[in-house]
């Protein structure tokens, strides 16, 4: 059987388009959790075990434009200490982060132990390179952009794509494209916060590694 494994960093997409592709009945993972103890977590550095999950895993990576994601990550921490900046988003930028501890994985470490020491741009960049890594290593690694399979257009033709190359039994003439948010159900494709993150240009420049985020902005899914 194939089985699509929807993987990517915080605030990228995930649940969107693992509600997508419940709706389609394209066959997906979803991670466990069983008191706290993640496994497979969608968020984290990749690793060969996400192969044995089925006869044929297709691992798709969701990549997320630079600005908008550290605005969600800021808004939306998930598994980072947010105490340490205290909604101070020129803090946010600038501090090193820590994890909050809460989840673990099956060895009982705390499940994004990669993120203490590092800013919220080498996390960032640290985990795209694990990815690339992990491309390079596998077979049915895909990569996509957020914003190309936020356009309805383009979304048909990823899950287009999916399916001719994964699933050809799989017949859907119509696709169920139209969701609510993944988060908060409202109709909006991402939820909007008033931060004018041109403020803090120079440290986002300053910090940002041009080559990466150049991939990320031209990237549809390859």
């Amino acid at each position: 059987m194939v089985l699509f494994k929807i993987n990517g960093e915080r605030n990228s997409g995930t649940n969107f388009f693992t509600k997508i592709l419940e709706k389609n009945n394209f066959p997906h993972y979803v991670h466990k959790i069983n008191k706290r103890v993640v496994t497979h977590w969608k968020h984290g550095v990749p690793n060969d075990d996400y192969k044995k999950l089925d006869e044929k895993v297709v691992d798709i990576f969701i990549f997320r434009n630079l600005d908008t994601w550290l605005i969600s990550m800021f808004k939306n921490p998930y598994e980072l200490k947010e105490s340490e900046w205290n909604n101070d988003f020129n803090l946010f930028l600038n501090i090193k982060q820590l994890s909050n501890g809460y989840w673990k994985n099956c060895n009982n470490e705390v499940l994004n132990k990669d993120d203490n020491g590092k800013s919220i741009f080498q996390i960032r960049y640290y985990k795209f390179n694990k990815i690339m890594q992990y491309k390079k290593n596998n077979k049915d690694v895909i990569l996509v952009n957020l914003s190309f399979i936020q356009n309805e257009k383009n979304l048909s033709q990823f899950l287009d794509f999916l399916s001719e190359k994964y699933i050809p039994k799989l017949k859907v003439n119509n696709y169920k494209l139209n969701i609510k948010h993944a988060k908060d159900h409202s109709n909006q494709k991402n939820r909007t916060y008033k931060i004018n993150i041109d403020k803090y240009r120079d440290i986002i420049n300053s910090n940002k590694n041009e080559e990466i985020e150049k991939f990320v902005d031209n990237l549809t899914f390859i």
